[in-house]
């Protein structure tokens, strides 16, 4: 894989990324459009932490070091065991960077559909994938798979 093109991949990914929204019904590309399903490009995974009071995030970090709106460092901060651990995703869909951030049972998902992934010899950056919306009542689930010719 050619090191350049990624890196200027990455950074064009994180300098115009929106973040998807993922609802029980899926994911949420503008204000009426919602989708169940989308095919995309994983471009980054990193670990990151959110801290959430009263179901709102006050706090976040997308390399689980250090606090986007303050100069904090995680690992020395107070609240650190109450953060939320989760994954970042940088992705492409239609052309369009997105910035998807995965709770806990979306990240186990995610490890697992990337480590099924490479036991095939597959890098994630290589491929086209298909990331789906469960409806889990209140929440939305996130599930990874292949994506199928006619998704692309």
């Amino acid at each position: 894989m050619n090191t350049d093109f990624f890196t200027m991949r990455e950074l064009v990914s994180r300098a115009f990324a929106r973040y998807l929204r993922v609802l029980p019904s899926g994911f949420q590309l503008s204000s009426d459009d919602i989708v169940p399903s989308i095919s995309a490009n994983i471009i980054a995974s990193r670990p990151a932490r959110t801290l959430y009071k009263n179901r709102k995030p006050v706090c976040r970090s997308l390399d689980g070091v250090h606090a986007l709106s303050t100069d904090k460092n995680c690992a020395a901060c107070l609240s650190r065991k109450t953060c939320t651990p989760q994954i970042c995703l940088e992705i492409i869909h239609q052309g369009v960077p997105w910035r998807l951030i995965l709770s806990y049972t979306s990240a186990r998902n995610f490890l697992l559909f990337d480590s099924t992934l490479k036991k095939k010899g597959i890098t994630l950056e290589d491929s086209t994938i298909r990331i789906a919306v469960r409806d889990r009542g209140r929440w939305g689930e996130v599930h990874f798979s292949n994506a199928l010719p006619e998704d692309m």
